[in-house]
């Protein structure tokens, strides 16, 4: 399972970010994100997901490295 497509779907959708611009490379804020809308993002991910993740793991750039954060954390609740 990757989360890679809900995070594109929720940019889309919630942020309004052009389906063009979504790619693993690009980084958030390069997609019009401030540091409260990816915090916002990874919340509705964690949500949809049923994760906790820690405030320290939540270091990466590029939405390629979030999504590999949040399916990792995917992994170790066993899905």
């Amino acid at each position: 399972m990757t989360s890679y497509p809900y995070i594109a779907q929720v940019l889309i959708k919630k942020y309004d970010i052009d389906p063009e611009a979504i790619r693993p490379e690009a980084t958030l804020t390069d997609l019009g994100l401030d540091s409260l809308s990816i915090a916002e993002l990874m919340f509705d991910v964690e949500d949809n997901y049923d994760l906790d993740i820690p405030d320290s793991r939540m270091e990466f750039t590029t939405l390629g490295e979030a999504a590999a954060l949040v399916d990792e954390y995917i992994k170790l609740k066993g899905g």
